[in-house]
């Protein structure tokens, strides 16, 4: 038996070993396709302002505004309103369900306008920036471009540019991501990193999550990028949001709350509420407590398998997809954390388009069971809105499976690790195995072009670096 493959042994046939006369994208190309994207992106933007144009007009009145697609806890709030009693599943809602910042923006604004246009108005302008600047981290942190498509044309987007600052916080987040691993041209900053993920837990505690990603991928990262300490992150995320728990002292009684009322559409414990099996403040603390049990449970595993090296998108499509599976409420502003993270994790295009099929169906059934529990004549029977429910909840199953495959493959780009090169001598088996790696060119503050494929781009740099060694040898 041969000791080596027969790949190998054919290699002077084949022309060499696989992935030699592959190249990365120049840099024409990686600017047309930004280019690109960015239209995407802001077709995308445009589709959800003009859906929002209806209800701008109209003072987001009810059940208008739900039938319409474009009510949110925002304007709910401002205008002093709570969700329907009548609709099953759903939370009380209004002002004091909202989150710290988002309760603090409310009022602020109220003190300048009665206006609800306005008001949404000025939602509207900071949430396209938000998305503006998600899109540039994700091209700057994304090794395969090709797949942000799916991000950038997510139907989330559309049901969620006036609901919450979510996207303000979810950009503060991957843009939190990209400082920490230092993507190129971005110099690694994990204290800057911790500040904007401070900030972006007292909109949407989610940002938890990312901070304990990078935290468990920062010293045990993926395959050749750089280990960086997190702990200067967590310093400067703690200072951060004691700062902020001093300004507001709000915030600890905005957590009692809601866990009386945590239970929302879009979950397991919803779809028992509307089935009438128990009330809401009888299934909020079991659900909440199956939640924390979940991101425990992955949080233990990553930690247990931290040294075979983590990616940090990765890690953290997992513990947002587990913590979301089993929260008491899962509304479409928050599966928005799912998209970025899922397009850098997963590369199977089936799992993207279920997933964004779910997130559609989804997104138009809850507001139709508003309208239900306005006018019980008019929108969509709570049998139904369960029915999607469960089939969204089983594709968020499916994400985290297939989030979990990839956990050891490096999806995002940053510092790599200097890899010396191969000394004359030395067994060319060793200097092909060594080169093949997933990795860069070895260039310790840059990473491989990222307009094709990544993990192709990085085999072939690292097998044109040791050529010069095969032909002297």
């Amino acid at each position: 038996m041969p000791s080596k493959p027969s790949t190998r042994i054919a290699e002077p046939l084949l022309g060499g070993p696989e992935g030699i006369h592959l190249a990365s994208a120049g840099a024409q190309f990686r600017r047309g396709q930004a280019y690109i994207f960015a239209a995407v992106l802001g077709l995308t933007t445009f589709l959800a302002l003009a859906l929002q144009g209806p209800c701008l007009s109209s003072d987001y009145e009810q059940p208008s505004a739900s039938a319409r697609m474009c009510a949110g806890p925002l304007s709910t709030a401002f205008l002093g309103h709570t969700n329907p009693e009548e609709a099953l599943g759903r939370s009380q809602g209004g002002v004091a369900g909202l989150s710290a910042i988002d309760a603090r923006f409310v009022q602020l604004l109220k003190l300048m306008t009665d206006e609800v246009s306005v008001f949404m108005a000025i939602v509207l302008v900071l949430n396209v920036l938000a998305f503006a600047a998600l899109g540039v981290a994700l091209l700057v942190l994304a090794r395969e471009r090709a797949w942000l498509i799916a991000a950038f044309a997510s139907p989330v987007i559309l049901f969620t540019l006036g609901s919450t600052l979510d996207p303000v916080a979810l950009a503060l987040s991957v843009w939190a991501m990209a400082l920490f691993v230092g993507s190129p041209p971005i110099a690694s900053r994990p204290w800057l990193a911790g500040v904007l993920l401070g900030i972006a837990i007292f909109v949407n505690p989610l940002a938890l999550l990312v901070l304990l990603a990078l935290s468990l991928a920062g010293r045990h990262p993926a395959q050749r990028l750089r280990p960086t300490d997190p702990r200067m992150m967590l310093a400067a995320a703690t200072i951060t949001s004691a700062i902020i728990l001093v300004i507001d002292t709000s915030a600890v009684d905005r957590v009692v709350h809601w866990l009386s009322d945590a239970v929302d559409g879009g979950s397991f414990a919803s779809i028992l509420v509307m089935a009438r099996l128990g009330t809401a403040e009888v299934w909020a603390p079991v659900w909440i407590i199956a939640g924390a049990g979940v991101i425990a449970a992955v949080t233990i595993s990553l930690h247990m398998v931290r040294r075979s090296g983590l990616d940090p998108a990765v890690a953290s499509c997992l513990l947002i997809g587990g913590c979301l599976l089993l929260a008491p409420g899962l509304m479409p502003w928050d599966s928005l954390w799912v998209p970025p993270f899922l397009v850098l994790a997963v590369r199977r295009w089936w799992v993207l388009a279920i997933w964004a099929l779910a997130e559609t169906a989804f997104a138009i059934a809850i507001q139709l069971g508003d309208v239900a529990g306005i006018e019980p004549d008019k929108g969509l029977d709570p049998v139904f809105v369960a029915l999607l429910t469960l089939l969204r909840l089983l594709t968020l199953i499916a994400v985290v499976i297939c989030a979990g495959e990839n956990l050891y493959r490096r999806r995002v780009r940053g510092r790599l690790i200097t890899v010396e090169p191969p000394r004359r001598g030395h067994d060319v088996d060793a200097t092909d195995d060594g080169g093949s790696d997933d990795g860069g060119s070895g260039d310790g503050g840059s990473d491989e072009g990222d307009g094709g494929s990544g993990d192709d781009a990085d085999v072939a740099d690292s097998t044109v670096s040791g050529r010069g060694h095969r032909n002297s040898t």
